[in-house]
């Protein structure tokens, strides 16, 4: 998996399997922004599209191309409020008056989906091990016994928990970066 940074540049510059997988790898993160918000299926495509106009326009000014899913969020956050104002206006909005700005939480799940994209991105970076071991451990719908985890991955009991200690070493390292406030040189997302 590429680096933000190295991406980007061959976004920039027209790479279009880079740029199928930036949309890959962000795709989950931008429609859950767009969930809270309760569009329909166009209105909801119409977001997701112009969120990504705007990312392949941009992709070579960003500031900060570590901080890609702290824009992407705020983009489409602001584009949903657009969208959404945009409705009101038109009388078109029945259910918007217990959405975002004044919605109980909906900051927090956003922040909530953005740190959760953040530790997807940093788990890819971490060894096939690491990342293997913390899966087993973490990202199972049912809790796995220590045996179980041991013979999916052919590692001793005993070696789980000090392993597991290192790679959240490891994750705690990658997840440290403080995250920047605005992303793009001379312009709002």
């Amino acid at each position: 998996m590429s680096d933000a940074t190295e991406l980007l540049e061959r976004v920039a510059r027209g790479d279009e399997q880079a740029w199928r997988e930036v949309v890959a790898r962000y795709q989950r993160l931008v429609y859950a922004t767009i969930r809270s918000f309760r569009f329909d299926g166009d209105e909801a495509a119409d977001v997701f599209q112009e969120t990504f106009v705007r990312l392949h326009r941009h992709a070579g000014r960003l500031r900060n191309p570590q901080g890609l899913a702290r824009w992407l969020v705020q983009t489409t956050y602001r584009l949903c409020l657009d969208h959404r104002d945009r409705r009101r206006v038109r009388g078109e909005d029945p259910i918007s008056d217990d959405l975002a700005d004044g919605a109980p939480g909906m900051l927090e799940r956003l922040e909530r989906m953005q740190r959760a994209q953040q530790v997807r991105e940093a788990l890819a970076t971490l060894s096939p091990r690491c990342r293997e071991l913390l899966e087993q451990l973490y990202f199972q719908p049912e809790p796995l016994e220590y045996k179980v985890i041991g013979e999916r991955l052919g590692m001793p009991i005993g070696s789980i928990g000090p392993t597991r200690a290192r790679c959240f070493e490891a994750l705690l390292r990658r997840l440290a970066s403080p995250l920047p406030s605005e992303d793009v040189a001379g312009e709002q997302p």
